[in-house]
């Protein structure tokens, strides 16, 4: 009997080729990017799972903004105050560091921490000690580390050689941190090594922000009683520290999804993009499942002579309903096969485009039993109309034609085409919201020339000699200016409060500013406006301080500005400029209070203006053998300021490109359902379209009479669509200080487009139909 049933099923298949491909290629496109995105989902629900400890482990931040950078002190004094912490540690990312071992030499990121960092994290050792350290002169490398340095993991010490320096003894090995840890690194180093090496560092004040802190609570433990213990603790050793700077606990299951933070409260973070894309999957399955039902419904009702028949010659309702459900299943088993393989194809391009790593091979069990039942579900939701509607017929009223009516599925399969386009019609007007909005805070003026900069980052003895590698660039003719400051104007990293000026108000001290330390030729090389007084010119302003137009009318200076002392850090220096505002978050921001100190102690990169006479490839040239000149075993480390502010839209666009790719694929895939019904709807009306033509009727009048049938569920689905759309981007829009408006041409191109592709889609066959000759339409057995 099974035999059978396959041999009907896949005669059925042959009989219709156009119908089932289209069938199951909707549901096959739909279920593939479907599952990536479910996928993608679990992928981001799984971070930091792996830690043994990961429920009883927090990071302290700073409440506000939720800032990690805290002060050196912080976790010692927490561990030896608070009975319910059973560790607390530090960590730091300091620049990439270059690793040598024999030949060997690689620039890898890692991390300085304290020696009980293994108690508090699940990165197993393979090799050495967990408390390796403990000691001064020491570095844990992970195994893909100890690999490209040494061809092997077992490598307990063995020397490797930390900026062509310092001999650090390999003290342990352990496993790479998994795709899915917040923390990452390729080697740790001990906090004390970093007391050694940063003068910065063994100044042990609580003042000395800069160093992340994590604690691990006693099982016992309360977070909340905790946190309300710690909460003042900052202001209390140190009174220059507003008060409002007070700290909070965000546990580890929070880190990677819900890290933005206001008011000491979660507000949201990258979960908002998980749910986002959980919404796109679910809605692209939908489509591609109500597809999937509607023309497998819409084929079955051309079996029902089918089912009397076989009904007359003993097959029973049981029999009946295990055929057309072995059919149904067999046709989305077809299509998760096709869905799995067109997936795996997939996968790389949709890892690049989310900067993901996810894997088949180890995708999670959930992954698989979603799949599964919803494979399961699917073939038993389509299936059970003509198992159980068509199997009940009896069969004399079947042969004599008098049950099917035209109007008993014709309304559902209606409501499931205007279903499937409101979806898709939503997401178009989404799309071009979404496009529109980036397009927007793209062009919105930058405030300094982002063209042709490029960061250098200073180690080695280009740290130390940095005025001669300047005046070096300069003279090779690769770069025309260049200053050197504590990190890329394109990536906002410091601020400080505490500041004092003159005619300062009370409260004013908890004011936030940005910082940006630079040096000589500063709003030179930058492209800054400087809108009063002077760029800083020489050493000679090692006590000066330049301030943008937001800090100018937070101070409420009177005229002239220049000249005019403030404190910060507890040093008067005076103001020698004023600069234009600039974009130093995001250019949909309104741009907050910021002050330039000169300061070439702290310093990170160097940015220089490119030569425009020259071609990029030939001022890089020119750059690295300068570069190598000081560094010869550095690899030459660059980026380019307009792509790295570009990195701030990294969101945005990633937004813009999968709802522009799920509304496309959703009007594709609703559009061949929309194929696949009319097809149905021609064949089925054959004799009708026969006896017009007879009658009269001509091919515009058939053809308008055919097509109006499908027009009418895309019109509701415009209707409907329209304001929940424009409910939901209002609402996203808000996000956005600038932001554009949505407009009434948005919504109608949109609905224009939708009619538009819609009447393509079902005229063709309609016209098909409207020219077929009347005398085969109309003739009988």
């Amino acid at each position: 009997m099974f035999t059978s049933y396959i041999k009907i099923a896949l005669r059925n298949l042959r009989r219709n080729r156009t119908f089932s491909l289209i069938n199951i290629a909707g549901l096959a496109i739909g279920m593939a990017v479907s599952f990536l995105l479910i996928l993608y989902v679990l992928f981001q629900f799984s971070f930091d799972s792996f830690h043994k400890n990961n429920r009883s482990v927090f990071a302290v931040k700073t409440g506000g903004e939720g800032g990690p950078n805290l002060p050196i002190p912080l976790a010692p004094y927490l561990k030896r105050t608070i009975p319910e912490i059973r560790y607390a540690v530090r960590t730091s990312y300091p620049a990439p560091h270059l690793l040598q071992a024999g030949e060997k030499s690689v620039k890898l990121n890692g991390m300085y921490t304290d020696p009980q960092f293994q108690q508090l994290f699940t990165f197993p050792v393979i090799k050495g000690s967990e408390q390796a350290l403990g000691d001064v002169n020491v570095i844990v490398l992970t195994e893909s580390t100890a690999r490209t340095l040494f061809g092997k993991t077992d490598v307990v010490g063995q020397m490797v050689k930390l900026d062509t320096k310092q001999s650090l003894m390999v003290a342990a090995v352990v496993k790479d941190p998994p795709g899915n840890s917040t923390i990452t690194f390729s080697y740790l180093l001990s906090w004390r090594l970093f007391e050694k090496n940063e003068l910065w560092v063994q100044e042990n004040s609580w003042g000395n922000f800069g160093v992340n802190t994590y604690v691990q609570l006693e099982q016992a433990a309360n977070a909340a009683a905790v946190e309300r213990k710690i909460r003042d603790v900052l202001h209390e050793q140190q009174a220059s520290i507003p008060a409002s700077t007070y700290l909070m606990l965000h546990p580890m299951s929070e880190w990677k999804l819900y890290d933005k933070i206001k008011d000491g409260k979660v507000t949201g973070g990258k979960i908002d993009t998980v749910r986002l894309f959980g919404l796109l999957g679910l809605g692209i399955l939908l489509i591609a499942c109500v597809n999937f039902m509607n023309l497998s419904t819409a084929q079955s009702e051309q079996r029902a002579r089918e089912v009397g028949v076989r009904k007359a010659i003993g097959a029973n309702r049981t029999m009946l309903i295990g055929q057309f459900m072995g059919e149904s299943l067999l046709l989305v088993g077809v299509s998760l096969l096709l869905a799995l393989i067109l997936m795996w194809a997939l996968l790389p391009w949709f890892n690049t485009l989310t900067g993901s790593s996810l894997t088949l091979l180890q995708a999670p069990v959930a992954f698989w039993i979603a799949v599964v039942g919803l494979g399961l579900l699917t073939g038993i939701i389509s299936g059970s109309y003509p198992a159980f509607f068509l199997s009940s017929f009896r069969p004399v009223a079947v042969l004599k034609g008098s049950i099917i009516q035209v109007g008993s599925t014709f309304r559902p399969r209606q409501a499931l085409v205007v279903f499937q386009f409101t979806l898709a019609v939503a997401l178009m007007i989404v799309t071009v919201v979404i496009y529109r909005q980036i397009r927007f805070i793209q062009q919105q003026p930058v405030g300094y020339n982002v063209k042709g900069l490029v960061d250098v980052q200073l180690e080695g003895k280009v740290y130390d000699e940095y005025s001669a590698f300047r005046e070096e660039a300069i003279a090779s003719g690769a770069v025309t200016n260049g200053t050197i400051v504590m990190n890329s104007i394109s990536t906002p990293s410091g601020s400080v409060w505490g500041l004092s000026w003159p005619g300062q108000r009370e409260g004013e001290k908890e004011i936030n500013f940005g910082i940006l330390t630079g040096t000589e030729h500063f709003a030179s090389t930058f492209g800054l406006t400087v809108k009063e007084g002077r760029d800083f010119l020489s050493p000679a302003d090692s006590f000066s301080i330049m301030i943008n137009e937001a800090a100018l009318k937070v101070m409420r200076l009177k005229e002239p500005v220049t000249g005019q002392q403030i404190v910060l850090n507890g040093q008067t220096r005076t103001i020698t400029g004023v600069v234009k505002n600039f974009v130093w978050e995001m250019s949909y921001m309104p741009a907050g209070p910021m002050v330039f100190p000169y300061n070439p102690s702290w310093r990170g990169v160097i940015t220089f203006r490119m030569n425009p006479d020259l071609s990029v490839s030939e001022c890089m040239a020119r750059l690295e053998k300068v570069y190598h000149s000081f560094n010869a075993d550095y690899p030459f480390g660059y980026s380019f300021v307009d792509e790295s502010y570009q990195q701030k839209y990294a969101y945005e666009k990633l937004l813009g490109s999968l709802v522009k790719i799920f509304a496309t694929l959703a009007i594709v895939i609703s559009c061949l359902g929309l194929l696949g019904l009319s097809v149905f709807a021609t064949a089925r009306r054959k004799k009708e379209v026969g006896i017009r033509k007879v009658m009269g009727a001509g091919v515009t009048q058939v053809t308008v009479l055919l097509s109006g049938e499908f027009l009418k569920p895309v019109f509701i689905a415009i209707i409907v669509a329209t304001p929940v759309a424009c409910y939901i981007m209002h609402r996203w829009l808000q996000h956005y200080t600038y932001r554009i408006s949505i407009e009434w041409w948005m919504c109608a191109g949109v609905a224009l487009l939708a009619i538009l592709i819609a009447l393509l889609t079902v005229s063709v066959q309609s016209v098909r139909a409207a020219l077929m000759n009347p005398v085969k339409a109309l003739r009988t057995e």
